[in-house]
């Protein structure tokens, strides 16, 4: 509880109504000497004030529309509360306006401040609202130490993501790499700078490292095996073991090329598999052994 807020919510003039000024020294209750980090809950004023949670809404909406409160840091409130949904909104006094707050000077001490009439003059225990000539602006007064808000993670001050794209192996395409990039991103497995230095280590002078990366990525693998990829010289870019459409209408093609090349015994004809099929007739061509 805050002498100075309390005092500051009894004698301000901004609300006149009563509803609102009950509530405005309800909430007063909970801010600090300066009026910040107040943040009790609707229920919570309902049960101080005895008023319906409804009319303690309409309350606080009254008093922000006048200017009484206005909301404050709200990190403060999640120092303590976890959940998003359930924490209450912070507030601040307006104490700069309306009636000047009691100096904060000990009982029975005399109050070095200028006092006019009935009323302190506008000091906030010794913080300059207004910089006088040839004075420096003294510092906002800080919030109680004990609400200080947890730490986010914050990387450090103009710190570069790693891009790997960037680190292409020189033997590797790239349009390949990237794809791998890509691929390893989308299984949450992103390339690091020590990863990529490991795979470009193991995929130098490797004869084809696109189908080294090809097969990982068919086969849904995290790592690479160049080993795997075995030397073929009639096909350089293309993985051993080919068993697309197209690797086995080709593989086709070359065996059937392959059996007609070869020359058979004398009588039989050329077409291999019209021999299963039927006996040769006498006036088609055969080969001569």
């Amino acid at each position: 509880m805050s002498v100075q807020a309390m005092t500051w919510a009894l004698e301000q003039t901004l609300v006149k109504t009563p509803t609102a000024r009950h509530v405005l020294l309800c909430l007063a209750n909970y801010a600090d000497k300066h009026g910040h980090a107040a943040f009790p809950s609707a229920n919570s004023l309902s049960a101080d004030t005895g008023l319906s949670v409804r009319t303690v809404r309409s309350a606080l909406e009254h008093l922000r529309e006048v200017g009484a409160i206005a909301p404050g840091n709200q990190a403060i409130a999640a120092a303590y509360i976890d959940r998003h949904d359930r924490r209450p909104v912070v507030y601040d006094l307006a104490m700069q306006r309306g009636a000047a707050a009691a100096c904060g000077t000990e009982r029975g001490a005399v109050d070095a401040c200028r006092c006019e009439g009935t009323g302190c003059s506008s000091c906030t225990n010794g913080v300059q609202l207004t910089q006088e000539r040839g004075a420096a602006a003294a510092p906002n007064p800080s919030t109680n130490p004990s609400l200080k808000p947890k730490a986010g993670r914050t990387g450090a001050p103009g710190a570069a993501k790693y891009d790997p794209v960037t680190e292409c192996p020189g033997n590797v395409s790239p349009s390949i790499w990237a794809e791998w990039c890509q691929y390893r991103r989308e299984i949450r497995k992103a390339l690091t700078a020590t990863t990529v230095r490991n795979q470009a280590a193991a995929l130098a002078g490797h004869h084809n490292p696109d189908a080294v990366l090809s097969q990982s990525m068919a086969n849904g693998w995290t790592g690479i095996f160049p080993e795997k990829i075995t030397h073929d010289a009639s096909q350089p870019n293309r993985p051993a073991g080919d068993k697309s459409a197209v690797g086995q209408v080709r593989a086709a093609i070359a065996a059937r090329e392959a059996r007609e090349a070869a020359p058979g015994p004398a009588g039989q004809p050329v077409a291999q598999d019209d021999g299963a099929l039927r006996a040769p007739l006498d006036g088609e061509f055969r080969r001569v052994g």
